[in-house]
């Protein structure tokens, strides 16, 4: 088995199933394998001229030779292609029925032919119309098993066979003889679905004047009932308290209901559940047992609650590098599970505001250690510099701050999130802080289609979610250097304050080279940069 198809969604269910033999007269149609037919159908396609009379006869009896156009006739081709051929006959049956199951209604499974020489202890049940209407009829293509005789020289024995039931059509229908409980096993996935039932069955022996009971192992194994995946995934997303998502086969479920199992959040995947007493439209199952179940957050407080237990797992396991664990951060954020969330990259500052120093004190100190901050207000452009919660906040001396005070002629601003009124007016402020300098944004669609109102010297370009795409980036093309910064915030920490604006939270900024950054930053500045510019 390939490793995709080890690690996708099955389910193992097993229940008891309850049948009953009922003797029936009836008309049955089965379809049997019949080589010897698909050769005559192929010699008188070839060569239909030399063929016997007889045969050319027996051909045009059972429909499957077209006389007119000396060619085989539709029934023809198909018996030719599928080497089946339909059957009739006509009986007195004893057969094993499930008994109006939930998921199997009243299904003929192993059918015996009667072959007393007299008059059967039976009292018809169901008669006539009664009989042909009733669900013991079948009009469509069913694996059975029967028990046929066969005849070895002068002896016979009883041999069982699988067969493909066309049809049954009942003509009487006698009270059960007998009930049983046999074993169903279902393995059931998005590309197979396979019912195994296995018990032992009483069958009849025929002698001269009395019938006796012999047991009859029952192994029929029916390919069906695919469609029934997700109801059966809906019942098993209740026992989780999520919702199930047939269209892409994902189950939306809260933290606080999978977060015991081992990387579920890591991985997006329940590797294994077992359940009992499952109840579902198709019966209630003794046992379920649930493996590989892809999962995803089901709102997005949710998520940005996943993305913080996922945060502190990863520090808690042990002191991580900046780069690797902003490589692991920016997969995971990338995984197709969260592509309907809004999850800003946290680091740095903004990382450790996220993490309860007396709750998690080793998370917090692993990060610490990897967190290189530099006093408030550093005067040093090409020194990281980290803001102060609650600090006057003046935009225009931030940006000089950055910029070593050159003059400022364009400006490129990245963040996946700039889709609130309040990012939007942030986004004015800092446009203004560089007076008549060209913009450009580049950001996500807003969901909704209702992104902020740019300044009007700023053009939007919208990218698609990357994994080079998390940071915040603030990129000013100045009149003799392009200085380069990644913010662990969103704009979201300017906060308007009276006339004025304060720190929220504790951002930093780290300088960056132009080769160090993203290429599709790389190539934004290419193309607004002055070409004297380095």
């Amino acid at each position: 088995m390939s490793k995709n198809k080890s690690s996708s969604l099955a389910l193992q269910l097993k229940r008891k199933v309850q049948l009953k033999r009922h003797p029936v007269i009836a008309k049955m149609t089965f379809q049997r394998e019949r080589p010897d037919l698909v050769s005559l159908l192929d010699a008188m396609q070839r060569n239909s001229r030399n063929m016997p009379a007889r045969l050319k006869a027996y051909l045009k009896q059972e429909l499957l030779w077209d006389e007119e156009s000396n060619s085989l006739s539709e029934e023809g081709e198909q018996v030719k292609s599928s080497g089946l051929f339909n059957v009739e006959e006509r009986g007195l049956y004893h057969i094993w029925y499930t008994d109006n199951d939930p998921l199997l209604g009243t299904r003929p499974l192993l059918l015996q032919r009667d072959t007393a020489f007299f008059e059967p202890n039976t009292k018809g049940w169901m008669k006539g119309v009664d009989a042909a209407r009733s669900q013991f009829s079948v009009d469509e293509t069913l694996q059975v098993e029967m028990l046929e005789k066969v005849f070895e020289g002068r002896k016979s024995r009883q041999v069982k066979r699988g067969l493909s039931l066309f049809k049954l059509e009942p003509e009487v229908i006698c009270a059960a003889a007998k009930s049983i409980e046999v074993e169903l096993n279902w393995d059931i996935g998005p590309s197979q679905s396979l019912i195994s039932l296995n018990g032992q069955l009483d069958m009849l022996v025929f002698s001269q004047n009395n019938t006796s009971d012999r047991p009859e192992t029952l192994e029929l194994v029916i390919n069906d009932f695919a469609s029934k995946l997700d109801p059966l995934m809906n019942s098993i997303a209740d026992q989780f308290g999520g919702e199930w998502q047939g269209r892409s086969r994902v189950m939306a479920v809260n933290l606080e209901n999978i977060k015991q199992f081992s990387s579920a959040v890591e991985n997006f995947k329940v590797g294994s559940r077992s359940l009992k007493n499952l109840p579902t439209n198709c019966g209630v199952f003794d046992s379920v047992q649930v493996q590989h179940v892809s999962i995803k957050p089901i709102d997005q407080n949710d998520a940005e609650q996943w993305h913080q237990h996922w945060l502190t797992t990863l520090y808690r396991k042990s002191y991580q590098s900046t780069e690797k664990a902003r490589q692991q951060q920016t997969r995971w954020l990338d995984r197709q599970a969260l592509t309907n969330f809004e999850l800003p990259l946290k680091d740095g500052a903004h990382l450790l505001e996220s993490i309860v120093r007396d709750q998690e004190p080793q998370v917090f100190w692993h990060i610490a250690a990897m967190t290189d901050l530099t006093p408030a207000k550093s005067k040093k452009s090409h020194l990281p510099i980290s803001l102060v919660n609650g600090d006057t906040l003046q935009i225009k001396t931030l940006i000089q701050q950055l910029t070593a005070g050159d003059t400022i002629e364009q400006v490129i601003y990245s963040d996946r999130y700039v889709h609130t009124s309040r990012q939007g007016r942030n986004l004015s402020a800092l446009a203004a802080s560089v007076c008549d300098a060209n913009g450009l944004l580049l950001t996500l669609e807003a969901k909704d289609g209702n992104s902020p109102q740019l300044p009007s010297n700023w053009v939007r370009v919208p990218f698609k979610k990357e994994n080079n795409n998390h940071g915040r980036y603030w990129i000013f093309i100045g009149a003799s250097h392009i200085y380069c910064w990644e913010c662990s915030s969103g704009l979201d920490f300017i906060l308007e304050s009276g006339e004025g604006f304060v720190v929220a939270g504790t951002p930093g900024f780290t300088p960056k080279d132009v080769h160090e950054l993203p290429s599709y930053l790389q190539e934004a500045i290419q193309a607004m940069k002055p070409t004297e510019i380095a």
